[in-house]
């Protein structure tokens, strides 16, 4: 099995390109929902309320991931050190999930599984993955798209703070795909590209000792592929 990680700048639309490859038959394996729903076990809470106090609760006893973000997300120290012990809490059980999915999806005799993982390079994800794809799109598309979130410049300026820079993304990525037109002009070079990494997989993935990450790199755009 190929393991394709997937990443971005926030509002770039990985999102988006992750819903479209698991439509293709891709695993999808979203961490951003694995790390939600351990935000929900008993004993995250307890050790979250132990270092934040109640403040961080809905008045049903969950978490409110609208104040954790207000206490992670920003430059300062204090934020660097609430975001370093929020991971300390989730990163743990949400990597034993993810390892528990991609041997799930192996057994199913899925060709692909996709690591949809905020912080790939970071968790080093990367590592296990035998391609990255990167989506990005400029700043003015991605602020269009962050209204529909609920998102200021400020606020997208505060999660990307928190991220490697896009530009280290693309870089250290198989595959740049720009996101700066529509959706379906998305799905088309996803489905080109798609097309391309079956017909290198056409079984259920490389040999476990084939080398991770072939050293070609590309760069596709809404006008076509780029070599």
């Amino acid at each position: 099995m190929l393991i394709l990680g997937l990443v971005g700048s926030p509002a770039g639309g990985k999102s988006s390109a992750a819903e479209f490859l698991a439509s293709l038959g891709a695993e999808w394996i979203n961490a951003d929902l694995i790390a939600r729903d351990c935000l929900g076990r008993p004993d995250v809470v307890s050790a979250l309320t132990a270092r934040f106090g109640d403040g961080i609760l809905n008045s049903d006893g969950t978490i409110d991931r609208a104040a954790m973000a207000d206490l992670v997300f920003g430059n300062d120290q204090a934020k660097r050190d609430n975001l370093a012990f929020l991971e300390s809490v989730l990163h743990p059980l949400t990597r034993q999930e993810i390892q528990r999915r991609i041997v799930q999806a192996a057994d199913r005799g899925r060709a692909v599984a996709l690591l949809d993982v905020p912080l790939l390079f970071e968790s080093g994800w990367d590592r296990s993955c035998d391609q990255i794809w990167c989506v990005d799109a400029t700043r003015e598309n991605r602020l269009d798209r962050c209204k529909t979130r609920g998102w200021d410049a400020a606020e997208l300026d505060r999660r990307e703070a928190n991220q490697m820079p896009i530009e280290t993304k693309c870089r250290l990525s198989n595959l740049v795909m720009r996101n700066d037109a529509t959706l379906d002009a998305l799905h088309q070079n996803l489905r080109l590209r798609w097309r391309d990494l079956v017909r290198m997989n056409p079984a259920a993935g490389a040999p476990a000792d084939a080398p991770s990450r072939p050293p070609e790199r590309h760069c596709s755009s809404d006008r076509g592929t780029i070599s």
